[in-house]
């Protein structure tokens, strides 16, 4: 009886506790994924981290509130009850300890199989969760396109993969459970015939046998811990895989930055991803178009001069201060980053506006610049500042996306606008806006660009090749004649 209430009592502290301890994790995990390199984040694969902050978590809380707890319960239970059992009867108690010693020792060498069956196990379910969750999006595109068999094919043949995993853990967990009781059943069998040999009062044989049953239902738990176990020790060694992962600079919080205008930005031997041996420099005020092929580097630019990224060589410099020795409040009050997953999070279109603005302008001024940006329909559609905008803003076109970050820098007010292909999904209206906060914003502005005509608003252009601007200068001059830039908006012009 106490050992059941005392079970009920044990569930409840060891769920606190898992619980409470899965959430430290998760947090942790968190902090360090926005501290780590934004190109070190995107390059993994979108499953395996949606795995380690729900199954991998859920293998952690498991083996804390029933691993962990069940072993405390256990440390006390089994000695309690042999000592019982040798008060009972010492011979008993010899016959029964012999099996069940015997059944202990071959637990111990089947448990360490169950490991690599838990790490196949949990490479199937991220190898699923990473292909649902790039199809599911565009699932109507895929039967469009008419892959709709073939991926449920790949469906039919992730699940099968995952389901011998699956019967593999299982039956070898099985396996280790069913050993505590083929060694009780064994025990009770050498614990009656002693009692017979003996001639021990049947009291007594009644009292071992009872014990008996306490200890095998203790053994039958001590499989499940080392079941947990090895599940946490796979889900450990993947949370640890990102923990390890090399951050960004963490520069201790300083006071909020008095500086007003807006801020220089200088890019001095600076080498990062494509960008190699880069000297490059936007005056105060200045607004800069930053042109050239794909994969020539062009987001490298913005991620620097954001301290998202921090350059393997060289410096990138902010009003003459390292971007490495700003804190991380001093950036925000800085810097407004507009990027193509730049966050629109799921909550209200005002949340959506003003997401990182501090202090939050007023509803009046928010509405007023939202529909000076074209989005007097969603505001309408919505139901005003207080709609919701649903997950990834996948109740908004991309074009309405897009003018919600524009809201945002225009609202912010920034001292450096970063603006990384800002105009891809708007249509002539949206570039219209486009091009009102470009020409309006006293920040000094990079903005990544194909589009001709808006970097001929520009004061200068880089251009971005090879891994380095080889070739800059005012907007007409160098858009006119037979220069690099002019040669590389030519096709584009006669288009």
């Amino acid at each position: 009886m106490a050992i059941a209430v005392l079970r009920v009592g044990e569930r409840q502290a060891g769920e606190s506790v898992g619980q409470a301890y899965a959430a430290s994790v998760r947090k942790t995990l968190f902090c360090h994924l926005t501290r780590m390199p934004a190109s070190a984040v995107s390059q993994r694969r979108s499953g395996g981290l949606a795995l380690r902050f729900v199954g991998d978590l859920t293998a952690v809380r498991s083996w804390v509130s029933m691993g962990v707890a069940r072993i405390i319960s256990t440390a006390i239970v089994l000695p309690g009850a042999l000592i019982a059992l040798i008060i009972l009867d010492p011979a008993l108690a010899m016959a029964a300890a012999l099996p069940l010693t015997f059944s202990l020792g071959v637990m111990a060498l089947l448990a360490p199989r169950l490991k690599p069956l838990h790490r196949r196990l949990r490479g199937r379910r991220a190898r699923l969760a990473a292909d649902m969750i790039e199809r599911i999006p565009v699932a109507p595109e895929l039967r469009l396109l008419g892959r709709d068999q073939q991926e449920t094919q790949r469906l039919d043949k992730s699940a099968r993969s995952l389901r011998d995993a699956a019967v593999a853990r299982a039956r070898a967990s099985a396996v280790l459970k069913s050993v505590p009781e083929i060694g009780a059943s064994a025990a009770g069998v050498a614990l009656l015939a002693t009692a017979f040999v003996s001639g021990a009062r049947a009291a007594e044989a009644a009292g071992a046998l009872a014990t008996l049953s306490i200890l095998t239902l203790t053994l039958r738990d001590l499989a499940g811990i080392w079941d947990r176990r090895h599940a946490w020790e796979v889900a450990r060694d993947k949370c640890r895989a990102i923990l390890e992962s090399p951050v960004l600079a963490d520069v201790p919080k300083t006071a909020s930055d008095d500086s007003v205008g807006p801020a220089s930005v200088r890019f001095e031997n600076v080498c990062s991803g494509a960008l190699y041996d880069v000297i490059a420099e936007a005056a105060p005020g200045q607004k800069i178009a930053i042109v050239g092929p794909n994969g020539a580097g062009k987001s490298t630019f913005l991620l620097l001069a954001a301290g998202l990224e921090h350059p393997t060589a060289g410096q990138v410099s902010i009003d003459d201060a390292d971007i490495r020795s700003l804190s991380h409040l001093q950036r925000q009050q800085c810097i407004v980053f507009v990027g193509s997953r730049s966050p629109v999070l799921q909550g209200s279109l005002r949340r959506s506006l003003t997401l990182g603005i501090k202090p939050r302008p007023d509803d009046d001024t928010i509405e007023k610049v939202a529909r000076s940006f074209g989005l007097d329909r969603v505001i309408e559609r919505l139901g005003g500042l207080n709609g919701r905008v649903s997950e990834c803003g996948r109740n908004l076109s991309s074009g309405e996306v897009r003018r919600v970050h524009l809201v945002r820098a225009s609202l912010a007010n920034p001292r450096l606008l970063l603006l990384d292909e800002p105009d891809d999904a708007l249509d002539g209206q949206g570039r219209d806006y486009l091009d009102r906060l470009f020409k309006n914003t006293t920040a000094t502005t990079l903005v990544v660009t194909h589009d001709p005509s808006l970097a001929r608003k520009a004061d200068a252009i880089w251009l971005v090749a090879d891994g380095m601007v080889c070739a800059a200068g005012g907007s007409d001059d160098v858009t006119s004649g037979d220069g690099p830039i002019a040669r590389f908006f030519r096709p584009r012009f006669v288009a």
